[in-house]
């Protein structure tokens, strides 16, 4: 039986990846979910069965989960760029998966990502607070 020579049995962990928002080291991530997603739909002719699938436009879309000073700092930085907050931001955001055992380094980037809503709420007890970011983004450009 032939070796897979792609197998690792060594994942990515949470330690491994980095994420860099408009230039700037993120250290108060909590999560992070991107996905991308192309519109298609079943063409149907003769018969009862599809004869192929036909393709459209491509959507990006995700959410970012932050500690509640990482939104406060981008809406600070949204300030001095003369917006009101950070739903008047546009910026890329870079994810990189470190190197380890035979997987190699790989890089996502988020081109020109807009952050949809922002919540703030507090629970009785709760010893922090994560806010969960919607956003939309133009590209996901993946180089391994």
């Amino acid at each position: 039986m032939p070796t897979i020579p792609f197998f690792d049995s060594k994942d990515c962990e949470w330690a491994d990846m980095t994420v860099t928002v408009a230039g700037s080291n993120l250290t108060k991530i909590r999560g992070l979910k991107y996905k991308a997603l192309k519109d298609k739909q079943l063409l149907h002719a003769a018969g009862d069965e599809p004869i192929s699938i036909q393709g459209g436009k491509r959507t990006y879309e995700g959410h970012i989960k932050v500690l509640k000073g990482a939104l406060d700092d981008m809406n600070k930085a949204a300030l001095l760029a003369a917006g009101d907050d950070i739903l008047d931001l546009q910026f890329d955001i870079v994810i990189t998966y470190k190197a380890k055992g035979s997987r190699g380094l790989q890089t996502d980037t988020l081109v020109g990502v807009e952050i949809k809503e922002f919540e703030k709420g507090w629970d009785q007890g709760a010893k922090h607070m994560d806010v969960t970011l919607p956003i939309v983004f133009m590209k996901l450009v993946s180089v391994q």
